[in-house]
C-alpha cells in the first residue's frame, strides 16, 4: 500500500522542483558501522550474517519515511513498507537480480532470503521480473572484495528512478571490532545528508540490538 503526498503542502516541494530536472539527482555518502555484536548474534543463532545485516538494514529503512518515498510519474508517494532487491550470485558466478520480502522478524525475512538465494542460485542470467523491477525497494549490492571509499551507479538518466541504493563494502576486522563500511545513494529531492545519517544511526543501533 501507498499514500500520494499532499504536494501543494509538502515540506520538500521546493527542494524537489530544485533537484528534479538535474541530469543526476543522486546523491552518495560513504561511511561505516561496527557489525561486532550483530556477528556474534549471528553466529550464536546459525543465522547467515548477509542474511541478518540486510535485514537491520531494510528495517531501518521501513522505519524511515525519507526512505519509503518515491516518484511515480506526476506524483510523490510514500509506501507503508519497502522490500530489498539485492544482487546474489547466480549460477555461473555473475550476479543476477532478486526481489526479497520484507518481514520484522528476522527468522523470517531470512527464509524469504533462502527462498531467492535457491532461485538465482538455478539461473545463468540476470534474473529480472516483475517484482525486481517495483519502486517499493531498496536496491542492494555487496562489493566483499575490497573497501569502499567511494562509488558511483551505472544510471540510465531516461528512466525514472527513486530508488535508494545500499552497498555493503569489505567486512574487516579492526582490533576487537568488526567493521563494514557502507555506501549509500538517493534522489536528492526525497532526502538529504540528515536522512542518511538518521538512517545510519538507527541501522547501527539495530545491528547492536
Amino acid at each position: 500500500m501507498k499514500r500520494i503526498i499532499d504536494y501543494n503542502n509538502w515540506i520538500r516541494k521546493e527542494h524537489y522542483e530544485w533537484f528534479k530536472d538535474f541530469d543526476e539527482p543522486f546523491f552518495g555518502v560513504v561511511s561505516e558501522v561496527d557489525c561486532s555484536i550483530a556477528y556474534a548474534n549471528s553466529k550464536k543463532n546459525n543465522i547467515p550474517f548477509f542474511h541478518n545485516y540486510l535485514h537491520k538494514s531494510i528495517k531501518a529503512a521501513n522505519l524511515l519515511e525519507s526512505f519509503r518515498l518515491r516518484v511515480e510519474e506526476d506524483q510523490i508517494v510514500c509506501y507503508d513498507s519497502i522490500h530489498a532487491s539485492a544482487t546474489l550470485n547466480n549460477a555461473v558466478g555473475l550476479f543476477a537480480i532478486s526481489f526479497i520480502n520484507y518481514d520484522e522478524d528476522l527468522i523470517k525475512f531470512s527464509k524469504n532470503v533462502k527462498k531467492e538465494e535457491d532461485r538465482v542460485r538455478k539461473i545463468k542470467g540476470l534474473g529480472v521480473n516483475s517484482d525486481t523491477a517495483r519502486k517499493d525497494t531498496i536496491h542492494y549490492s555487496s562489493a566483499p572484495w575490497f573497501k569502499i571509499t567511494g562509488l558511483t551507479h551505472a544510471r540510465n538518466f531516461k528512466f525514472q528512478d527513486s530508488v535508494p541504493k545500499i552497498t555493503f563494502g569489505k567486512f574487516e576486522t579492526t582490533g576487537d571490532k568488526k567493521i563494514m563500511n557502507i555506501s549509500i545513494n538517493g534522489h536528492h529531492g526525497l532526502m538529504d545528508g540528515s536522512h542518511v545519517a538518521e538512517y545510519l544511526k538507527l541501522f547501527q543501533e539495530l545491528l547492536n540490538s
